[in-house]
């Protein structure tokens, strides 16, 4: 009741106010559950009740409320991992939170990660995006739980899936999508089918880190951007790209600025427009990244070099685009086996 009137608050959460031995009166935010809390208050009377009767109390009873703890964690991310990073964490965990709405860490299960999992498989997100973003939640109660490495709800196990081969274009689809861009959008999009940049490394690239004279792209830590790997580099183009670089003004530190000379952001959205324009499906910015580093390996690029241009920690991140390099071989050899 508000001033007399019944209003209802569907968004609302409950709390529950007690008051510390200290006489620190306390208000902790609970869940938009009434029953939990409901529980979380029968608990917390328990709980008082045992401690002023001098009766032992576990600390690891206690609950932990997601409210307390999810955004002190995510702070602390924040702190020790690449922006992209950080907002890929907080997008899951409160993309889980709203779908599980439980406020008690203690209390979520296994089944909860796991029907996670399979709602984000139903979304139509890929399996490889479900199995990740479960895991980062399992990350996160992990840590809250003070939880040894295998002591989590879920494991890799649980978050196996089939690995796929990278997909990329062919001559034909990048040829009627190269036609329908203009010369700033074909200078974009040739630098990330030639360079293997990945999006916010085109976004984030200066002139400082464009080397005319040794024909080299450098990808460098800057403010507001850090190298996915925390390690920077340098990656040799042809002189086809730095010709067409040559040509875009320079009214900005940024290659590719928009009309006010701040950074160019519509790479995923431009690319989406183009290719509707020139009749081609599937297109995005990573498969451009993918296309490059088969045609590479195509052409005879050993794999360590390979992996130095793309930025790859791994050996293993560059041999996923091994077997598809070898795909056009292996048919020429199998057409000369039955001709």
């Amino acid at each position: 009741m508000v001033n007399g009137v019944e209003q209802h608050f569907p968004d609302a959460f409950d709390y529950i106010y007690y008051q510390e031995q200290s006489g620190k009166r306390i208000w902790k935010k609970i869940s938009q559950d009434p029953q939990e809390a409901v529980s979380a208050a029968d608990y917390q009377q328990s709980y008082m009740r045992a401690v002023h009767a001098g009766v032992p109390v576990k600390t690891d009873d206690i609950p932990i409320m997601v409210s307390h703890t999810l955004e002190p964690y995510l702070e602390q991310y924040k702190l020790s991992h690449r922006v992209e990073s950080y907002n890929l964490m907080k997008q899951t965990l409160y993309e889980f939170y709203g779908l599980c709405r439980k406020n008690i860490v203690n209390r979520i299960t296994r089944i909860d990660l796991l029907q996670y999992r399979a709602w984000l498989i139903n979304k139509k997100r890929c399996e490889r995006t479900a199995s990740n973003k479960m895991l980062r939640v399992n990350q996160y109660i992990r840590h809250v739980l003070k939880q040894r490495p295998g002591e989590g709800l879920v494991t890799v196990k649980d978050a196996r899936y089939v690995e796929t081969e990278p997909e990329v274009y062919d001559d034909d689809e990048l040829a009627a999508f190269f036609n329908s861009c203009g010369p700033f959008h074909l200078a974009v999009f040739k630098t990330l089918l030639m360079s293997g940049l990945r999006k916010a490394e085109l976004e984030s690239l200066t002139w400082e880190d464009v080397d005319f004279k040794a024909g080299a792209l450098k990808v460098r830590a800057k403010r507001g951007f850090r190298p996915k790997t925390w390690k920077e580099r340098t990656i040799e183009v042809p002189n086809e790209l730095l010709e067409m670089l040559k040509t875009l003004p320079r009214n900005s530190q940024w290659v590719f600025a928009n009309g006010n000379g701040n950074r160019y952001t519509h790479v995923w959205d431009d690319c989406r427009k183009i290719a509707k324009a020139a009749k081609v499906t599937d297109f995005h910015p990573h498969k451009f990244r993918a296309t490059f580093a088969t045609c590479l390996l195509q052409g005879g690029m050993d794999l360590k070099t390979v992996q130095k241009l793309l930025g790859h920690r791994a050996l293993e991140s560059t041999m996923r685009y091994l077997a598809k390099a070898q795909s056009k071989k292996v048919r020429e050899k199998v057409n000369a086996i039955w001709a």
